[in-house]
């Protein structure tokens, strides 16, 4: 029976087992499938045996199973029969045979299946035939009465008493029909219906309704079958005219909530299980279940023909791949709604409020499936016109001849305007929610956020580049003044350091103009630029605290050593080491006093950082005390305002972030200078000493003795010898001059060994210099001379000749000695100057 070409099969077992299978397999066939909702189900209840297959046959065409007469009477349907009429082309009707009800096989007491059959046949039929004998008309049992109720009770819970809803048409066939007119048979039948309504037990919402709120009641009378079997075929088809709609009391019904065949096989399987549960059936509950369960199976039906559409796995693939794809919106819309359509054109036969539901879920489901391709689009989009105007913002940074503020807001109108004009026309989706509104405010904010990022880039760079300036005008500048250390040193660097910004914000604001800078960008700009340059300079400032004693030593060595011409310091007998090495001691501390902490601006003259200067000085006075250890005494007498530098822990008044060196590495330093500044102290009180002994040292008187009386012969025949007198006068002379060239004093108060080694080197060039000196003083005495003037002059001539021939030769080989390093040492050679007091000395 499972086989489709077969027209009929059991649809219920006498068992009450749904054949579910067969029924699916059966409403499958392309008539019936194709045919939607064209279509009828009638269906024939009534006593066993009482020729209602037999009716069906010859109205409807059927091949049912016909009682044999002649074998006797006995049940020969079973269940529930359907088969598809083969007389009746349209509609197509699905005729149900039912099992018949007092039948002896089930018993008396079994009438349970009849009440299940009787209520499916009501769920399911268009039009219920009941099959009664004109002799039983009247009858209580007979007539079908107590059926009937179970008919009109049951009824009560299917349906509600709505005026729009399609009636179930009851035909009440009059079987075998006698001498009494049909009209008298409907009289009385109508009366035995009209009581057993009444006497029904109805809810009380139903109590004033009547019969024909609920059924379309329609009576008809047959021949006998036996008899008068050519008027009974006659009768036959004379009512199956009446279930086409031709027929002008036709019984053929048009609904539009009618199921469509393809559905008809679950409407029947869920409402023959509901009814098996013995649960009171809410046909118009069933009916959305039905609903819910067709137009899901529709959707997802729906869904998975868009998936595996080749269109439109193609168009999500180019979507999502990076790259504009022209018309995508109109594309994916067509697509999407060809997906809807064919919903709509198999859901239209459903409940309503189930079709709108099950559509707004697909159409969810469908705005799903195309929001990443149309994000990926909008996009694509906003890349494409993002390059674009990276181009042309390049081009009017690249052009300089306008504003770089009134062009990009040109261009970033002209750009929004082309994207939105680009997504109406290729990514928009008509009756999606993407109608660009939403996707234009994130690319104008994406617009604005680029043409800033492009404005930050020229301001960075024109920061950078004015940083750069900035460090390398300052740092030679700021190095310079932390080697001098100035008594004003935080005045010149603050001035440094303003100078500098100052300059530095000039170049940023000629660099920036046109990007259409706020005045408060500007003044930050300035801000940072002069914070730039202060941290710079405090940078330098705290290296320098760092070399603190390197910078103290060399103050104190360049105050010390040298005099205020800046020419080196000769101890001799009348210096007053002491107070020299004081005053050098107070400028080396005041350069420890300078790096001891940043001073802001205008903060030199507060009391904090007068106390710290006071303090520093105070180890220079506690030098020259005599009344504490290592060099420091009780302060006990000092203003309360001072820093006890002794005790202090921190510099009171000076914030912390300021502080260069605290009080104990002042206190460390200062002892660490100390032992560096003794030692040199300490030389030159030495060299001074040296030098005092050097000046009162004169020969013994013995000695003295000794040479008159060793020498007295040679001293007298000096003073009779012109010539020798003359030479010994010119040898004292020449001696004197070189002593003065040489500078032996001031040579020898380096040092015994270093004087030494400095004159070794100095002998020579000296000796040259005085004489050619004497040289030229000889000439020009000469010159004078009134007599053998020419000659004299021509003899001298040739001398300095041969003296400097001899001169050069000397300084050659001297040279040659430096380059091979026999030396032991360079000396800076001073050039002596020819005074008139030397010239006089020879």
């Amino acid at each position: 029976m499972g086989d489709p070409a077969v027209s009929q099969l059991q649809v219920i077992d006498g068992d009450g087992e749904f054949r579910s299978r067969e029924v699916e397999v059966f409403m499958s066939q392309p008539r019936l499938a194709n045919g939607r909702q064209d279509y009828q189900v009638v269906a024939i209840m009534g006593p066993q045996s009482s020729g209602k297959s037999t009716l069906l046959n010859y109205v409807f065409g059927t091949k049912f199973v016909m009682m044999d007469a002649l074998a006797g009477r006995s049940q020969t349907t079973k269940g529930i029969w359907m088969a598809a009429s083969e007389k009746i082309d349209s509609p197509n009707t699905l005729v149900m045979d039912l099992e018949g009800a007092d039948g002896r096989e089930r018993g008396e007491d079994d009438t349970n299946f009849e009440r299940q059959s009787a209520l499916f046949a009501l769920a399911v039929a268009d039009v219920l035939l009941v099959n009664i004998w004109c002799h039983d008309v009247g009858r209580e049992q007979g007539s079908g009465k107590p059926l009937l109720k179970t008919i009109f009770q049951v009824n009560l819970k299917l349906f509600a008493p709505d005026p729009d809803r399609s009636r179930t048409v009851l035909l009440f066939v009059f079987r075998d029909k006698t001498k009494t007119p049909l009209s008298r048979l409907v009289e009385t039948m109508e009366g035995d219906l009209e009581k057993m309504w009444a006497a029904i037990a109805k809810p009380a919402q139903y109590s004033d309704s009547a019969l024909s709120d609920f059924f379309d009641v329609q009576y008809t009378a047959l021949s006998h079958f036996e008899e008068k079997p050519e008027d009974f075929a006659a009768d036959a088809v004379m009512l199956r005219r009446r279930f086409t709609q031709e027929a002008d009391d036709s019984l053929a019904r048009r609904q539009a909530d009618r199921l469509p065949a393809d559905a008809l096989a679950l409407s029947m399987r869920s409402i023959w299980e509901v009814i098996r549960s013995q649960k009171d059936l809410n046909l118009p509950a069933h009916k959305v279940m039905v609903a819910n369960i067709r137009c899901s199976e529709i959707k997802d039906d729906q869904l998975q023909a868009l998936e595996a559409d080749q269109a439109w796995a193609s168009l999500v693939e180019k979507a999502c791949g990076g790259v504009l794809v022209p018309e995508f919106g109109a594309t994916a819309a067509n697509l999407l709604d060809s997906c809807m359509q064919g919903y709509m054109s198999e859901a239209v036969y459903f409940d309503a409020g189930v079709r709108a539901e099950k559509g707004e879920e697909l159409m969810a489901r469908l705005t799903e499936m195309v929001e990443a391709p149309v994000k990926e689009q909008a996009g694509a989009l906003g890349d494409e016109h993002i390059r674009k105007l990276q181009q042309k913002l390049k081009s009017v940074l690249a052009d300089g001849s306008t504003s770089f503020a009134a062009s990009a807001d040109k261009l970033r109108k002209e750009t929004l305007a082309e994207y939105a004009t680009t997504f109406q026309r290729d990514v928009r989706l008509p009756g999606f929610p993407w109608d660009g509104q939403t996707e234009l405010a994130a690319f104008s904010k994406l617009v604005d956020s680029h043409i800033m990022s492009v404005r930050d880039e020229q301001v960075a760079s024109a920061m950078a580049a004015a940083r750069r300036t900035l460090a390398a005008s300052l740092s030679g500048s700021c190095i310079a003044l932390l080697d001098a250390c100035p008594p004003n040193l935080w005045q010149r660097l603050h001035a440094l350091a303003g100078d500098a910004a100052k300059v530095a914000t000039q170049s940023v604001d000629a660099a920036v103009a046109g990007l259409g800078l706020s005045d408060a960008e500007s003044k930050s700009l300035a801000n940072d630029l002069s914070k730039a340059a202060w941290e710079r300079v405090e940078g330098h400032v705290r290296e320098g605290a760092l070399t603190r004693m390197s910078r103290m030593k060399d103050r104190f060595a360049e105050e010390f050593t040298m005099d205020r011409n800046k020419t080196p310091r000769t101890w001799g007998a009348n210096v007053d080491v002491p107070a020299i090495a004081k005053s050098a001691r107070e400028s080396a501390a005041s350069v420890l006093s300078a790096l001891t902490a940043v001073r802001p601006l205008g903060a030199e003259s507060s009391k904090a950082f007068a106390a710290i200067d006071s303090a520093v000085m105070q180890l220079v006075s506690n030098e020259s005390s005599n009344g504490a250890a290592d060099g420091f005494t009780d302060i006990s007498s000092a203003d309360s305002g001072q820093v006890d530098i002794l005790s202090a822990a921190a510099w009171p008044g000076v914030p912390e972030s300021h502080v260069l060196l605290q009080p104990h590495e002042v206190r460390a330093s200062w002892r660490e200078f100390m032992s560096s500044s003794n030692v040199m102290v300490q030389q030159a009180l030495a060299t001074q000493q040296a030098n005092k002994l050097a000046g009162n040292r004169g020969p013994p008187l013995w000695a003295i003795l000794a040479i008159l009386v060793l020498g007295w012969n040679e001293f007298m025949g000096l003073l009779c010898s012109p010539t020798f007198l003359v030479l010994g006068v010119l040898l004292f002379l020449f001696g004197r001059t070189l002593y003065f060239e040489l500078d032996v004093d001031g040579e020898m108060a380096k040092g015994s060994l270093p004087g030494a080694i400095s004159l070794a080197h100095k002998i020579g060039p000296a000796s040259r210099a005085v004489v050619n000196r004497t040289i030229q003083s000889l000439q020009k005495f000469a010159s004078h001379l009134p007599e053998n003037a020419s000659r004299a002059q021509a003899y001298l001539a040739s001398q300095a000749s041969d003296n400097d021939s001899s001169t050069q030769a000397k300084e050659i080989q001297i040279q040659e000695r430096k380059t091979a390093g026999t030396g032991t040492g360079m000396l800076k050679q001073r050039r002596p100057a020819t005074t008139e007091e030397d010239s006089a000395h020879m």
